[in-house]
């Protein structure tokens, strides 16, 4: 399963020292990366990806700063998976580590759970079709025991919708398959408290966004403007929605001819 164009830009659109200038706390490190994304900034994704690093060289026993690094990864790899194979390949490597480093120190950790299969999802593009047998098994396993673990965590409810959302049709996915995923999320983080500092707190803009990208994709252009509208609200500088998912459900609603995103 390969990454395609609309995952690489809702995804994200190295040097330590680099890292170091951009945030030298956890929750200042969380605010460039969130910036980052909104903005579709890759370079500004990496220099977040390194400011985790540091911080996690730092307290490497942390599994906190260990997920987020991983997540870090996980934002920045498909940028890399065409035009740097190599970088993205020990990214990915890197990032599915760092959750099993996580793991290995919180066994109950479900967003690290549901992060490492996440990034195994990521490097399907870099292994043979048998070796992606055995990799689409394993992240199987991972989404079942992180909603094993959790089965309210909104992150790992909105990490399963995106595997589903993007899984073919043949083997259990697509949009009808996600959008439950998505709509359990976003019940989810209604009812989830704001955190701090190291804490995991990220996701809410993603499930809508996700939750208006799976209603296009169904047809479904009202509730699809409705998300793309409630990003904006929260994030009035999110690239990709307003530029182009917003503007695409206006124009379908309108009665256009735009494409429904791939």
């Amino acid at each position: 399963m390969r990454v395609t164009a609309v995952l690489v830009l809702a995804l994200a659109f190295a040097a330590p020292a680099a890292g170091a200038g951009l945030a030298r706390t956890p929750a200042g490190a969380r605010r460039a990366l969130d910036r980052a994304v909104t903005l579709a900034d890759a370079s500004a994704i990496r220099e977040a990806r390194d400011a985790f690093a540091l911080l996690t060289a730092a307290e490497p026993g942390s599994p906190e700063r260990l997920y987020w690094l991983a997540l870090a990864d996980w934002r920045l790899v498909p940028m890399l998976a065409d035009s740097e194979k190599t970088s993205a390949r020990l990214l990915v490597r890197e990032g599915i580590g760092a959750c099993d480093r996580a793991v290995a120190r919180r066994p109950k950790f479900a967003d690290a759970v549901a992060l490492k299969a996440a990034l195994q999802g990521l490097a399907y593009q870099f292994v043979s079709r048998q070796a992606g047998m055995a990799l689409g098994a394993e992240m199987e396993e991972g989404y079942g025991r992180a909603l094993a673990l959790e089965p309210a965590n909104p992150r790992v409810l909105l990490l399963k919708g995106l595997n589903d959302l993007y899984k073919p049709k043949d083997v259990g996915g697509g949009p009808e398959k996600a959008k439950s995923w998505f709509e359990r999320s976003l019940a989810a983080f209604a009812k989830a408290a704001p955190a701090g500092d190291d804490a995991i707190d990220w996701g809410r803009d993603d499930a809508l966004l996700w939750s208006g990208v799976c209603a296009s994709r169904l047809g479904d252009w009202r509730t699809a403007r409705e998300r793309f509208r409630e990003v904006l609200a929260r994030s009035p500088d999110h690239a990709w929605v307003k530029k182009v998912l917003l503007p695409e459900a206006e124009k379908q609603l309108a009665g256009g001819d735009a494409k429904e995103p791939k």
